[in-house]
């Protein structure tokens, strides 16, 4: 399926690259694994492209579905196995800054864009926090 995919169309599609892609699939495969011998289970990677196209995209989960292959409630629920996966991950990855870094960090904003109190940004969207 992504094997597929070019590397800008991967981008496109899912918002980061290959490498990225087989990160994330390495640190949630012992979450994501199925333990079920059903023929139609998915993989860890089929999971994580679903997950991701839906993050990526902000559509609905019924054209996640139509567009993977997949039914809403399977993209559902694949999507909520990912989110809390991601979740139990979050203190390898997210690090909020210490009261020294903070000032530093909302000076620089502001230096930069006249933008007050800011400490960070995520693909450039505003999070109330």
């Amino acid at each position: 399926m992504l094997q597929e995919l070019t590397d800008f169309e991967l981008r496109a599609r899912y918002r980061l690259g290959r490498d990225s892609f087989e990160f994330i699939c390495n640190i949630l495969e012992e979450d994501l694994k199925s333990s079920s011998t059903k023929q139609i289970s998915l993989t860890v990677e089929q999971q994580v492209a679903i997950a991701l196209r839906f993050y990526a995209s902000g559509s609905f989960l019924q054209v996640i579905g139509d567009t993977l292959g997949r039914d809403k409630g399977s993209v559902s629920r694949v999507i909520d196995r990912v989110t809390n996966a991601l979740l139990r991950q979050q203190q390898n990855f997210i690090k909020w800054p210490t009261t020294h870094e903070s000032v530093h960090i909302k000076s620089c904003f502001y230096q930069q864009a006249q933008f007050p109190n800011v400490i960070g940004c995520i693909d450039g969207t505003h999070i109330r926090i």
